[in-house]
């Protein structure tokens, strides 16, 4: 702390000094910046992928497609008119429509 007595005025002038305040708060920032990097987290057990794949999912629709050259796709896969039916039936089956 600094002190100046006298003057014109005859009045009492204090004036705190700062810098070891600064020094503190310095030192301060330094330890918080380095104590987060030094912390070390829980190990956490993540859930895994099923191992087994489902084996070739069944459409969830049935697409016929009849063009203008009367050719005939069902789910884009080109099928001739003779087995028309028996995809219809195999689709009865699969939906349980009999």
């Amino acid at each position: 702390m600094g002190m100046s007595v006298g003057g014109s005025n005859r009045g009492i002038f204090v004036e705190m000094n700062v810098v070891p305040l600064i020094d503190v708060l310095l030192v301060l920032l330094v330890i918080f910046m380095i104590i987060p990097h030094k912390q070390k987290g829980l190990m956490a057990e993540l859930p895994q992928p099923a191992s087994e794949v489902p084996a070739d999912p069944q459409p969830a629709a049935i697409v016929v497609q009849v063009f203008a050259d009367e050719s005939l796709r069902i789910n884009q896969e080109a099928v001739g008119w003779d087995r028309l039916t028996v995809e219809r039936q195999v689709a009865r089956d699969f939906w349980g429509q009999g």
